[in-house]
């Protein structure tokens, strides 16, 4: 991992329906294992309004982001610039890449940023086996993370910073699992349970599934 950026990133929305509208976009640049500046964080307006069960759950109203958001299109302009054509890596990707920000890109007109990474929970399930749930806020508890809300997209970017430096990191390193490839390859094998053969050492990681 030493020299390979890639990007930890992070979205809240507007709700789970389609179109859906991202409201905050966060992200953390990585060298290796290591954090390179300060993350990013933007909050878009894109002037709809913001369900009520979604505002509980991140806590920006339609108001807020009209005072503290910015153009969606110069807001990934801007996120372009920071993300370049790295690697981007979400806790769930599934969400964050496929539902919400490939289809935003495209019904704004804008180019994609960066490049498709690996699922951090596809991971975190095959690295953290003895977790009950594999949600990011459950991690945070079950490893005693830093405290700061939930369900804030540069709260969930720094938490997921925290769990691979101190989590994954040294379980990963200790399996001989230690380049961008090789993880991204790691957090999709299957069958899982034989993910902590190779964890325990007991087989040697192979590029792919098996």
């Amino acid at each position: 991992m030493k020299q390979t950026r890639w990007v930890i990133i992070d979205t809240e929305t507007d709700g789970l329906v389609a179109p859906i509208h991202v409201v905050e976009l966060a992200g953390q640049l990585m060298e290796g294992w290591e954090t390179v500046g300060g993350p990013f964080q933007m909050f878009l307006n894109h002037d709809v309004p913001i369900p009520s069960d979604a505002v509980a759950i991140h806590g920006y109203t339609q108001a807020y982001l009209r005072r503290h958001g910015q153009d969606p299109v110069r807001v990934y302009e801007q996120f372009r610039d920071y993300a370049r054509d790295y690697p981007l890596v979400a806790h769930n990707l599934s969400y964050d890449w496929n539902r919400c920000l490939e289809p935003e890109w495209a019904r704004l007109g804008v180019d994609r940023v960066g490049r498709r990474g690996f699922c951090c929970m596809m991971l975190a399930r095959r690295l953290a086996p003895e977790a009950r749930s594999h949600r990011l806020d459950a991690l945070k508890q079950r490893f005693q993370l830093a405290g700061s809300r939930s369900h804030q997209a540069k709260n969930d970017v720094l938490t997921t910073v925290e769990l691979f430096q101190k989590v994954y990191r040294p379980r990963l390193e200790s399996a001989g699992i230690d380049t961008f490839e090789s993880i991204a390859a790691f957090a999709k094998r299957t069958p899982i349970a034989r993910c902590l053969d190779i964890m325990q050492g007991r087989c040697a990681p192979k590029a792919g599934n098996s």
